[in-house]
């Protein structure tokens, strides 16, 4: 049953959340451990988990206790080894991956009154598909601001071809992990043109029930993040990327916080929408010689970028953990420009994509080395893995970087 919104009280203080403990899970990925460090520093007792035995956070000054778990393929293993974990250290809240929601899913009842997420199972999952974002939009007339895209079900026939020209071109392919098939995990499929598009939808059509097609869009990447619970705000944050893996376009290795009112406003319409508990990341592209704007995609976990927020003083894991615990903050809507960037691995592998890009100007190709050192001499630019604390996995993972580029 939802958890009531407290009224507001005095600030907890470190001995009440410490007697909470916290499982996260996917302890090996980079937005985990942000969480760790949050929940850690704020004094809840986290415990780290991951089927990675030698996973990240596993080494954080912040993880009580790490575990090592069963892969979630073979499930019953899996179950009776959590079960065994939940009871024995007393779990009372669970941050969970994708994976972790994908894993228990026949099982989402027993798990419910352990997640910061919606009291509805089917909201929950369709937080997972960005097809049944964009299928929610449309059928609330929610249009404008979308790429140009199109929606293929299990039953729907074959697309034609001028129907996926007209899309422009690249074309991308999204698949959803909740609607696979048999257990495959999602992923983003580029197409040079529509003939490339239809050639590999034959063959997906078979691993997957719904496929979101989309055409491209200009643009630099922009998010907004953003956390509910029992209907309220408990904090809004926006960023900008800077450098993406690789430069044409991926995931953020150095961003910077922004503002943006109209797309900020798109955001909360689209959380409001959905009705989503807990925390969410819409990610867009945005034009800034336009100023247009178009969404992509929705995240409904901790994202990869997380550190950016904390370094700004937009501590979300913390406002999450404290509202399910009926311990009242106000709302954190402000922050100052910060930078901040994954210097390894991501921008070393950023850095490799413009050096490799043939396509690009000599000069073009040999700045991003002069750039990466010359940020990394900057005091005033935040790196994630360089938190308070916690400095030493900032080695760690240098070294862990240099081993594998040299292999």
């Amino acid at each position: 049953m939802r958890r009531a919104r407290p009224q507001e009280r005095a600030f907890p203080v470190r001995e009440l959340r410490n007697k909470h403990t916290v499982l996260v899970t996917e302890a090996h990925t980079i937005g985990s451990l942000a969480v760790i460090r949050s929940l850690g520093s704020a004094g809840y007792r986290v415990i780290a988990c991951s089927p990675v035995d030698n996973a990240l956070a596993f080494h954080s000054n912040y993880c009580q206790l790490a575990q090592v778990q069963p892969a979630y393929g073979d499930l019953a293993p899996y179950l009776e080894w959590l079960d065994s974990l939940l009871a024995r250290e007393k779990v009372e809240l669970i941050i969970p991956s994708e994976a972790f929601l994908l894993a228990i899913r026949p099982h989402f009842a027993d798990y419910r009154h352990l997640l910061a997420v919606s009291d509805d199972e089917e909201r929950v999952y369709a937080g997972l598909s960005k097809f049944d974002l964009f299928k929610s939009c449309r059928d609330a007339a929610l249009n404008e601001h979308r790429p140009p895209f199109i929606l293929l079900e299990e039953d729907d026939p074959m697309p034609e071809k001028r129907a996926l020209a007209a899309l422009g071109c690249p074309l991308y392919l999204k698949l959803d992990g909740v609607h696979s098939c048999r257990g495959q995990g999602g992923a983003i499929i580029r197409c040079a043109d529509a003939a490339a598009a239809l050639a590999q939808l034959s063959d997906l059509r078979k691993d997957y029930r719904k496929v979101l097609i989309q055409g491209h869009v200009e643009g630099t990447g922009v998010g907004v993040f953003l956390a509910r619970w029992g209907q309220q705000t408990l904090a809004e944050f926006m960023h900008r990327r800077l450098h993406e893996v690789p430069h044409t376009g991926g995931a953020s290795s150095y961003r910077e916080s922004w503002k943006h009112d109209k797309v900020l406003s798109d955001a909360r319409a689209l959380m409001q929408h959905l009705n989503w508990e807990g925390v969410g990341m819409f990610e867009y592209r945005w034009d800034p010689k336009s100023d247009r704007f178009y969404l992509m995609e929705f995240n409904s976990r901790f994202w990869g970028s997380l550190h950016l927020a904390l370094f700004a003083g937009v501590d979300f894991p913390r406002l999450l953990a404290d509202a399910f615990f009926e311990r009242a903050n106000a709302a954190v809507l402000s922050y100052p420009a910060v930078r901040c960037r994954l210097t390894y691995p991501r921008e070393l592998e950023y850095v490799l994509s413009c050096l490799k890009d043939s396509n690009l100007p000599i000069a073009k190709r040999l700045w991003p080395l002069a750039e990466f050192f010359a940020l990394g001499a900057n005091p005033s630019i935040y790196s994630d893995l360089n938190f308070p604390g916690d400095r030493a996995l900032y080695g760690r993972m240098m070294v862990r970087s240099i081993e594998k580029f040299l292999s």
